[in-house]
């Protein structure tokens, strides 16, 4: 017996075509405005359309943030569609052309590179990513030939899992024909646009010396990207997208900017010397000034912001503001609510974002009340001595947006949390420290004494946390290690399956126990799964063979990976065809610029509704990993620098996925996971209180807010330690500490079973795992199995540990509203 959801009606569902239009929306209030001199919203319909990003759109990014969706609209398309007139189809024909070649070029030499090669793990690590092509010339004659006034240059950029950036030409920088077509545009046309289709950052210097009319940053607009995008072009709807990191006037400038990934010179230790100090913290912290500061955004319109009242109870303050539109257009405005710290002995930095909310859309002088909740908790700093969340006492500063509108005081400190120290670093480290600031504040600013508010210290008990199953007391040994090892990426065996999908729980319980698989797909932009698959008649199933299929191979698979894929697909017209066209969202550090919980929520709950469509238990989402340093190859799956936006947006995508009974997330990768370089074997070496406050606060805000049923352990370790095999991680802070009661799963293949390469710490160690409490190891392989019967049979591997993690694995299962179990 075999479940497949997807639908067999090939043209697009009613859920389909809502989700398109919701990720049209979803990607315009994502947008950010950089610059305009009033050349925008676009009147002129005439435009000559440059760059590789216009009509190569890159609409998300590669590895486990891919998507198979039904079609997507490219920047070219959508202008076209909303009835613009591109003048300069001569230069994007030669373009597209340049661009065949140079994939074909590379194509071949990859093939080269695995040839004789037949073991599939090995020719994947033995390619090379495709760099895509930058651009090339604009000339005399295709001004000539456009005969307008305005010129949009699209710049853009890949990148994707397994792979970091580089702070070189045609990557971080401008090569040289991007930056001498910029200048012949900027020359040539009145108005010259420049859209950033980038999931990142890359060097603006640019514009320090060219005149630019507008500059719009796209990041990866998902499917409804193009679409989008000419919507706030034209002005048919208004910017109201605010960055979500900085973005520095210099590689130079950033904390990080000789010691991350490749630039520290020991691939295995990632050094975290600017301690707390990431992004606008550093910036602000030391009077680094940034090109565009964390929460800017421009708008076609203008707003005011006033504070109307502040007070404090039981632990948390309320502002209640008042929001005007004081332009002369429509438009949404995004309200940031700081704190400055007080300096103490350890230092703090300057501003902290402490609230967040946005707007509703308010007409030319529409006013709106906006109440923001804030915790004290979120005023705190850790204390690594005390091992404990500590209110310094001394002044703290509110601030609305970049206005002070406000004046904390606490006369005495208060310890708010009672912890115990976790994650030991294993050498000393040396951390940067801003200059001591003075407290200056205007006069006249509304007070507020804290005292009142403060809560009873929350004092954490630390103990080992059970979980039972009537079942899992029934089960043997090897039944056991079947449950907490996964079933792999593909198994004849499934009574539930979507193909394409990351991973499965085991099927070889089901006749003995009726315990039925459930399945697990990537990514972070939306369910990655196979497009076309073909249900033969004999029950097996196979990816169709149609082009988008091949042509997925094509572009990913080479060799005999590629050859013995190909080999395994089906005529469509063998048996019935199931369509699994998932919609391919903005990326999410999009819509994290969107500062919109409701928004995610929304997302989240059409994601939800998806995996129902196509029998997905589990979405291996969000990644929520902090935006550390713009080289990071996953920067466009994670959403921000700022671990209060990073929680806050993951913990609504969540609760939308999760209002779908038995559909749950994973949020990843656990923690301080940053950057893509030997991501196996690093080691990011911090402080406990930059663990806590940056690289921990986000997950532990989504923990507490919207209780996921998964966590993904990442590949990494911490302060020498793997996340994997980490207690402190996964039961003192996750468990005891945050109160997560769900599963804790390994990411892909983050542990050997070979004792030999545990022993040289290569990655996590299976045998290690249940006992730190992560419960289900993901894909899973025989080797795997048979390491932890091996472990349980020489005693390295406690039984009740295995027990444990397998009533666990029985809860996630339980859950499924597919088969479950019987």
């Amino acid at each position: 017996m075999k479940i497949l959801k997807a639908p067999t009606i090939k043209d697009a569902s009613p859920l389909e075509l809502n989700n398109r239009a919701l990720a049209r929306r979803a990607a315009a209030e994502g947008f950010v405005l950089l610059e305009n001199d009033g050349t925008l919203p676009l009147k002129e319909k005439k435009i000559a359309l440059y760059g590789a990003g216009a009509r190569m759109t890159v609409k998300g990014g590669t590895g486990s943030g891919a998507v198979r969706e039904r079609y997507s609209v490219t920047i070219e398309q959508g202008l076209l569609n909303a009835g613009y007139e591109i003048v300069s189809t001569p230069w994007l024909d030669r373009f597209d052309r340049f661009y065949a070649d140079t994939y074909e070029s590379y194509r071949r030499q990859q093939e080269e590179r695995v040839k004789g090669m037949q073991n599939f793990y090995q020719i994947l690590g033995t390619v090379t990513p495709f760099r895509h092509p930058t651009g090339i010339p604009i000339t005399e004659e295709d001004v000539a030939a456009s005969a307008c006034d305005t010129a949009v240059y699209v710049l853009a950029r890949q990148a994707g899992e397994g792979n970091d950036r580089v702070d070189e030409k045609g990557d971080y920088r401008l090569d040289d024909i991007e930056r001498e077509s910029l200048e012949f545009a900027s020359t040539h046309y009145r108005n010259l646009i420049v859209v950033i289709n980038c999931g990142g950052v890359i060097d603006l210097s640019f514009m320090d010396t060219l005149h630019v009319s507008a500059l719009v940053y796209f990041v990866q607009g998902g499917e409804e990207g193009g679409n989008a995008l000419a919507d706030v072009l034209s002005g048919k709807q208004n910017f109201s997208g605010r960055l979500a990191t900085s973005w520095a006037y210099r590689f130079e400038d950033l904390p990080s900017n000789s010691t991350y990934s490749y630039l520290g010179g020991d691939p295995y230790n990632q050094e975290y010397n600017e301690g707390i100090y990431v992004g606008y913290r550093f910036f602000d912290s030391f009077g680094v000034k940034p090109r565009y500061r964390f929460g800017y955004g421009l708008s076609y319109t203008r707003f005011t912001a006033d504070l109307a009242d502040l007070h404090s109870e039981n632990g948390r303050l309320s502002l209640r503001t008042v929001v005007k539109n004081a332009g002369n257009y429509s438009g949404r405005e995004t309200l940031l609510v700081y704190a400055s710290i007080p300096f103490g002995e350890s230092g703090a930095e300057a501003r902290r974002l402490v609230a967040f909310a946005k707007s509703k859309d308010l007409l030319p002088g529409e006013k709106e009340e906006l109440t923001v909740s804030i915790p004290l908790r979120e005023l705190s700093c850790y204390d690594e001595q005390k091992a404990a969340w500590v209110l310094r006492s001394g002044e703290y500063g509110l601030y609305l947006n970049d206005r002070p509108c406000a004046l904390l005081s606490l006369g005495q400190k208060a310890v708010l949390e009672q912890c115990e120290n976790i994650c030991a670093p294993q050498h000393e480290i040396s951390e940067i420290v801003p200059p001591k600031r003075e407290s200056l504040f205007p006069d006249g600013l509304p007070r507020l004494a804290l005292e009142p508010a403060l809560p009873e210290t929350l004092i954490h008990r630390y103990e080992k946390p059970e979980y039972a199953d009537p079942l899992a007391d029934m089960m043997n040994t090897e039944q056991l290690i079947r449950l907490t090892v996964g079933g792999g990426t593909s198994n004849k065996n499934l009574q539930v399956e979507a193909m394409g999908a990351s991973g499965t729980t085991t099927p070889d319980l089901y006749d003995t126990l009726g315990i039925a698989n459930v399945i697990l797909s990537d990514g972070p932009a939306g369910l990655n799964l196979t497009s076309q698959v073909v249900e033969l008649p004999d029950g097996s199933t196979k990816a169709a063979r149609v082009p988008e299929n091949l042509e997925a191979y094509k572009r990913y698979f080479f060799g005999f990976a590629g050859m013995a894929l190909k080999s395994q697909m089906a005529d469509p017209n063998d048996g019935v065809v199931h369509y699994q066209y998932a919609t391919a969202w903005p990326c999410s550090q999009l819509l994290a610029q969107s500062f919109d919980q409701a928004l995610l929520e929304e997302v989240g709950d059409a994601v939800g509704a998806e995996m129902e469509a196509f029998g997905v238990t589990v979405w291996l989402a969000p990644g929520m990993n902090i935006h550390r340093n713009p080289l990071c190859g996953r920067t466009f799956e994670y959403y921000s620098e700022d671990p209060l936006v990073s929680g806050k947006l993951a913990a609504a995508i969540v609760r939308g996925v999760q209002r779908h009974p038995g559909k749950g997330m994973s949020v990843k990768h656990f923690a301080a996971n940053n950057c893509e370089l030997e991501r196996n074997m690093s080691s990011s070496n911090l402080t406990e209180r930059t663990l806590r406050e940056i690289y921990l606060h986000g997950f532990e805000i989504a923990v507490r807010e919207s209780a996921p049923m998964t966590v993904m352990a990442a590949y990494n370790k911490i302060n020498g330690v793997y996340c994997t095999n980490n207690y402190d991680l996964l039961v003192k802070v996750l468990r005891n500490e945050w109160g997560f009661k769900g599963l804790v799963m390994s990411d892909w293949d983050s542990m050997k079973a070979s004792r030999e390469d545990c022993t040289k710490a290569v990655s996590g160690d299976v045998q290690k795992a249940a006992a730190a409490q992560c419960d289900l190891i993901m894909p899973g392989r025989p080797d795997q199995y048979d390491a932890l019967q091996k472990g349980l049979e020489s005693g390295t591997v406690n039984p009740d540990d295995i027990r444990r993690s397998a009533a666990r694995v029985l809860w996630m299962i339980r859950k499924n509203t597919i088969l479950g179990i019987r």
